[in-house]
């Protein structure tokens, strides 16, 4: 574990204590995605979180930079979380704690199949995870507690990590990330976007995002395309998630800007790319998939195609001249695979035909 000099400790000292394990490579770039633009009559940019690590990028490596802080601050040897079969988070924080000798038990819940979920669920057992299948997401809280217990039981000393890693340590990896694009915007790398996109699953990193960019007094839209069902993600929710993140950062330095009007302001769900539930593709998502690879763009059907493809939609209806970004939350440096030995049996069924 160690302490550096963050974007947030370097303007607010008192966040120099928070616990943080380094496994980003940042600040990540941002590109102007000129053949795009051109194609659909908007200026559009990508933020390449895709690229946060090479050992394994997306969105989740700055969420995982705090929470295993956090988890070796606490002498814990074992993180307990849960998570779709082909979960990035699940499969980022096997990778990650295992680098730091930290055991990880996933409870997993089923999704529909597709190359990528099943690569996915591949990797995460390769990596180490132990894998604990349960039959409904609805399950997933009380499974995790349930867990733990045991565990304590068997001497182990664990940590319990929320659904994407979007517990108040987490949450700050996102704060510094929309402070990261103010600095950008500041020494003219791009200039500020009328609005980013990214998926909206647990919501950890929409809120983060929304935060940091209101302490920095940006108004950039942050439009969180919803890929879980409206009871989950939902404006009550992510206000909750924004006041709860801004009162914590307030806790550890009182002089961090009551920012939670602000941030909330900034915040808008999209849900018109959902179609038939969660890890569904959709025919927009296939077509947003097609238009990103001409761009050197790799995209899931869970996530972000659905995010992209309410980019290019907004492109097309808005007024012209208007500037979007889209945050690319999937790895680009994945080690998922879909060949080798057969999933055991049981695992089988967390991957619906």
């Amino acid at each position: 574990m160690v302490r550096r000099v963050t974007i947030l400790s370097d303007r607010w000292p008192g966040f120099g204590r928070i616990p943080y394990v380094r496994i980003a490579e940042l600040p990540t770039a941002v590109e102007p995605l000129e053949a795009l633009s051109t194609r659909h009559g908007a200026e559009l940019w990508v933020k390449r979180d895709d690229l946060a690590s090479a050992r394994y990028g997306g969105n989740k490596v700055r969420k995982l930079e705090y929470v295993l802080g956090e988890t070796l601050a606490e002498r814990a040897d074992t993180i307990v979380t849960t998570g779709a079969a082909g979960s990035h988070h699940a499969l980022a924080t096997a990778i990650f704690a295992e680098d730091l000798r930290v055991r990880v038990d996933v409870v997993a819940f089923p999704q529909p199949w597709s190359p990528h979920a099943e690569s996915q669920l591949r990797a995460l057992l390769d990596a180490g995870a132990q894998v604990h299948p349960i039959r409904s997401p609805a399950m997933s809280l009380a499974a995790m507690r349930a867990l733990a217990a045991r565990l304590r039981l068997r001497g182990r000393r664990p940590h319990v990590v929320p659904p994407g890693g979007s517990s108040r340590a987490g949450i700050i990896g996102h704060v510094e990330a929309g402070l990261e694009l103010s600095r950008q915007i500041e020494s003219r790398e791009m200039p500020e976007p009328h609005a980013l996109f990214v998926p909206l699953g647990t919501g950890g990193t929409a809120a983060g995002l929304a935060v940091g960019l209101a302490a920095a007094g940006l108004t950039t839209q942050v439009v969180a395309v919803r890929v879980v069902p409206r009871a989950v993600a939902n404006a009550m929710v992510m206000g909750s998630m924004v006041k709860r993140a801004v009162a914590h950062l307030r806790a550890l330095d009182a002089r961090f800007p009551d920012v939670v009007g602000t941030a909330r302001a900034l915040l808008s769900i999209d849900g018109e790319e959902y179609g038939d539930g969660y890890g569904a593709p959709t025919p927009y998502g296939r077509a947003a998939t097609r238009a990103a690879a001409t761009a050197g763009l790799e995209l899931d059907p869970t996530y972000t195609a659905k995010a992209f493809a309410a980019m290019l939609r907004q492109a097309a209806n808005e007024r012209a001249g208007q500037r979007l970004l889209f945050v690319h939350t999937l790895s680009a440096t994945h080690p998922g695979r879909s060949e080798g030995p057969r999933l055991p049996k049981n695992l089988r069924k967390l991957l619906r035909r």
